[in-house]
């Protein structure tokens, strides 16, 4: 038995053989093997032309035509620091635990094992096998046998006695046992005696005369009896002269691992239909099991012996749902991990449960998936209604386990989904088929589960979306999803219009398909996994429109509750600490400063008002903290709608918001009945805060994405060049503190270096360099002073900010190129964050329904259609832009929609028909699917053409060169007749 370790890419099952008595090997295990992709080819140098050297190569596969060869390893790799972590890849395959009905039984019988063990026996006794090849030959007869014996020893005699018996010469045996044989004498590895030999080679006449001379019929020197050797060596013939001498037919093996095996488990290994139907007719248990419970029905399935499994079924088809001791596994288990599809079909006739379980909950579909078995998929689902969906104890499904590199293994997962299997079921670790197929780098597996649907959001356990991995292990495949965007456009002529005007359909469904309530959660994810040009396709850009008109009367009414909030902190913030005005109410005058006092008491009708009603102030307070507290309850409610703390404090307005709503307790008189100076200055850095919020707030709103845009960008190139000629900034500050040592804006380092960015900007003043005493300073610092300053004009004020400049224009003007762009974006991640807010579940269930119908798109997930009228001017529904777009797409799907549509496959058709009855999608898609297989391999055809054209001219060529050495031939023969 050979076993290999199993991975998620390939794998192998166990595998073992049994030779026959013709030679030939006979197939007992099961053996496959899924070869990997970059199997290397061997060369072979021989003198022909480097052309068809590389076409013998690649001919059985074009695509190593273009594959470089690897670097040998004689070299060292760079330490550039560790790579990225690896991704957590489950081993789809580890909890397939292979299962050998027979993996105890390790002696094997076969005619060139016992030729093998007789020869080797004869070589270690004395080593004369000439003696063995004699009477193979024929050589030795009957009379001579006792000449060539002459002088032999015991053993050989014994060895040659077996010899005969093996080589069917019963005309020796009576010789060999008058020269002194002895009847129960075998050679020592299996332990077989003449008539076991004879049985197995099928030598009636041999038998017989044994039986007559005392041998025993049921005798087990080692592991057989001679019944299991006629079963072996399928010899019907043998084993009924056997029977019919008192030979059982219910004796079992021994075997060091105590497998016992019945003779008909024997003759089902061998596939010898005679004998297999003689011992059940003779009364053999079909229902028999070895010690891990295998039957011979179990067997028959797991080998693939259909005639075999046909004649045990007639006996006791009852017993066809039994299962093993250990693993529990049934006959159809067996048939369906090794594939054999007639097996199958005989155990389904016969009433075998297709969605029998075994010990790790696997049914047979998971099995045969596994197996690449398409036609016992086929088979399964077809006649045995079994179920696709069905989860084993590792929550996998049937299509989790058709996900391979095998070529059928696409046709498996549409067959599949087509009998309505889950395609977006979640195993142990929250992985779906597609995170599979894109982890394993399975290209086409990906493409095949994301034409059919699958859901590219799905998160695992880990946090890795589907697209991620997608887009890091298998990015072409993505070209599948802008097809199928594209698919969702289509024109049609509405049946009422009686003009026929052009309608423009516009399907969200694979937008919406599994984003309810939190619509915008297809296309955030596509923004979070760096796919943002997704938002430029018509049907994105059409959705984003559509939802921000339902959900924006949400995000303006945060901003005017956020303005309030805001006003109501200016304000108190502006009499009770900048004017110092509740202190001056309470004639807490003397603590204060006159300036401040002044300020409060300036003839005003507000300052009026504030002098003779202090309560005012406080009543400001009151107020500002009922609106803090309802702030505080938003904030609290928006918490629940990110996964992680983590994720909450990454946002900067959740950070700035609260160190807000902290101040407003912070600057309180409530605790000692008055303000300070330092609540000032806590209040004025609160109110910065409060309205630079509202500012960005503000900058979310789609009208002002662009602006946003450009500001950030000029913002941080202006800041990494700032950093970078940060020294020459502090270089200067410390120079002119040195030279102006009398100035007060240089009268320390901190004031100086705000300066220098201020004379940066070309605030310059010359007073600096008017000196009214001549000799202080000295001449020599008062000209170093001047060329000082005038390199800090030259460097900092005429080239560094015209630097600043021409980089923010430029910033500017390639910003407008992707204005659009950064705009969907911005709006998506703004609708994202509004859709968390409001959908976090915390919400009394009539208020989420209200919610439902007022924010979404589509409220309860089936208004999915949109009908526009692109070429009609008074169409206002979408902007003009969009719907121009969305219109070319639809004009070139119209032209090549229709091209090859009768080569979709019967499921495909079922699956879009229920999603759609226009067929031009159906037409498409398929269009699209197999125009990006050819588009990807149309470049490798082409190099590949190359190569045979040159091929070709070889072949002419040598075809040549052939014709004129014929001729030539023919002309000297005819010279010399």
């Amino acid at each position: 038995m050979v076993s290999a370790s199993e991975n998620h890419s390939s794998f192998m099952m166990d595998s073992y053989a049994f030779q026959g008595s013709n030679g030939t090997t006979k197939r007992l295990g099961r053996s496959v093997s899924v070869n990997d992709e970059n199997t290397n080819f061997q060369r072979y140098r021989t003198p022909t032309s480097s052309t068809i050297l590389r076409w013998r190569k690649n001919r059985d596969d074009p695509e190593n035509i273009f594959e470089e060869e690897l670097p040998s390893d004689d070299f060292e790799y760079m330490e550039c620091g560790p790579s990225p972590p690896a991704d957590h890849t489950p081993n789809i395959y580890e909890s397939f635990e292979e299962f050998s009905p027979s993996a105890d039984l390790s002696v094997q019988i076969c005619h060139d094992t016992i030729r093998l063990n007789l020869l080797e026996h004869m070589k270690i006794s004395s080593g004369r096998h000439q003696l063995l090849d004699d009477i193979e030959s024929k050589k030795i007869t009957l009379g001579g046998l006792t000449e060539c014996f002459q002088g032999a020893s015991k053993a050989e005699v014994n060895i040659g006695f077996l010899w005969s018996a093996f080589m069917k010469r019963h005309d020796l045996l009576e010789g060999f046992i008058k020269l002194g044989a002895q009847l129960d004498y075998y050679e020592p590895s299996q332990g077989l005696s003449a008539i076991h030999l004879t049985s197995f080679s099928g030598d009636n006449d041999g038998t017989q005369l044994l039986i007559s001379k005392g041998c025993d019929v049921n005798a087990i020197y080692k592991c057989y009896t001679p019944l299991h050797c006629a079963a072996f060596g399928d010899s019907p013939e043998c084993a009924m002269i056997l029977l019919n001498n008192d030979a059982k037919v219910h004796i079992t093996t021994k075997s060091p691992q105590n497998c016992r095996e019945s003779v008909l488990h024997c003759a089902v290994r061998a596939n010898a239909i005679a004998c297999v139907k003689l011992f059940t007719e003779e009364g053999a248990d079909v229902a028999q099991g070895e010690n891990t419970g295998v039957t011979p029905i179990h067997l028959a399935a797991d080998l693939g012996h259909p005639q075999c499994l046909r004649i045990l079924l007639e006996h006791k088809s009852i017993f066809v749902n039994t299962p093993t001791k250990d693993k529990e596994q049934t006959p159809l288990h067996l048939a369906a991990e090794s594939g054999y599809v007639e097996c199958i079909e005989i155990l389904l006739d016969n009433g075998a449960d297709a969605n029998v379980r075994n010990y790790r909950a696997q049914s047979p579909l998971h099995l045969a998936a596994r197996a690449q078995a398409y036609d016992c998929v086929e088979m399964l689902l077809r006649k045995a209604n079994a179920d696709p969906k069905m989860y084993d104890c590792d929550k996998r499904t049937p299509l989790h386990c058709a996900v391979g590199k095998a070529a059928r293994s696409y046709d498996i997962i549409e067959i599949l989904i087509s009998y309505e299997a889950d395609i977006n079921a979640k195993d142990q670790y929250g992985y779906t088929p597609l995170h599979i197929a894109a982890l394993n780098e399975l290209s086409q597996c990906v493409e095949v589960l994301l034409y059919h649907g699958a859901d590219v959001t799905a998160k695992s356990k880990f946090g890795m979306t589907a697209l991620g991995i997608i887009t890091r292990k298998t990015p072409a495949s993505l070209a599948m999803v802008t097809q199928k965007l594209d698919s969702a456009i289509t024109l049609h002529h509405h049946p009422e219009s009686s003009n026929r005007e052009v309608e423009l359909r516009l399907d969200f469904r694979g937008i919406l398909q599994y984003c309810h309530p939190r619509e915008i959660s297809f296309l955030n994810t596509f923004v979070d996994e760096g796919q943002k040009e997704i938002l430029l396709h018509p049907l994105c850009s059409a959705f984003l429109y559509l939802k921000w008109e339902k959900i924006r009367k949400y995000y303006i009414a945060r901003m005017l509750f956020c303005f309030i909030f805001v006003l109501s902190l200016s304000l108190y913030v502006l009499t009770a600490l900048a004017h110092n005005c509740h202190n001056h109410g309470k004639n807490m005058n003397d603590t204060q400063p006159q300036n401040v006092i002044e300020l409060c008491e300036k003839k005003s009708m507000m300052g009026h008002m504030l002098r003779n009603n202090p309560f005012v102030i406080e009543m400001q307070w009151f107020v500002l903290v009922a609106v803090t507290c309802c702030e505080i309850l938003r904030k609290v409610y928006g918490i629940a709608g990110y996964p992680s703390v983590r994720q909450y404090l990454s946002h900067p307005e959740n950070i700035i918001e609260w160190t807000v709503i902290a101040s407003v307790f912070v600057i309180s008189f409530i605790y000692t009945g008055r303000t300070y100076t330092w609540q000032n200055h806590v209040g004025a850095i609160a109110v910065l805060f409060g309205w630079t919020n509202l500012m960005l707030m503000i900058g979310q709103l789609p009208i002002f994405g662009s602006y946003v845009a450009m500001y950030t960008r000029v913002q941080g190139e202006f800041a990494k060049l700032l950093l970078a000629y940060s020294c020459l900034l502090i270089g200067f500050t410390i120079s002119f503190c040195v030279m102006f040592p009398d100035s007060s804006t240089f009268a320390n380092p901190f004031i100086g270096l705000i300066t220098v960015m201020v004379m940066m900007t070309g605030e310059l003043s010359l007073d600096l360099l008017v000196d009214d005493d001549p000799e202080d300073p000295p001449f020599l610092l008062e000209v170093s002073a001047q060329v000082t300053y005038i390199l800090f004009l030259l460097f900092v004020t005429v080239i560094l900010m015209n630097l600043l400049v021409g980089i923010a224009v430029h910033d500017i003007q390639g910003l407008q190129k992707t204005a659009g762009l950064s705009k969907l974006v911005r709006q998506t991640k703004l609708i994202s964050y509004m859709e968390l807010a409001l959908f976090n579940g915390y919400l009394p269930q009539y208020l989420l329904n209200l919610l439902h119908w007022t924010a979404l798109v589509s409220p309860k997930a089936y208004r999915v259609v949109l009908n526009v009228k692109p070429l009609n001017p008074r169409e206002k529904r979408l902007p003009k832009d969009i719907l121009k777009a969305a219109h070319e797409i639809a004009k070139m799907r119209k032209n090549y929609g229709h091209t090859i549509s009768s080569q979709t496959t019967t499921y495909t058709k079922k699956l879009n028909n229920n999603l759609d009855q226009n067929s031009d999608i159906l037409d498409f898609s398929t269009f699209s699917l197999l125009q990006g297989k050819i588009e990807k391999s149309s470049e490798q055809i082409e190099h590949l053409s190359k190569e045979i054209r040159q091929l070709k001219n070889t072949i002419e060529t040598n075809q040549k060169l052939l014709e004129q050495l014929m001729t030539t031939i023919l002309h000297n023969t005819k010279n010399s007749k």
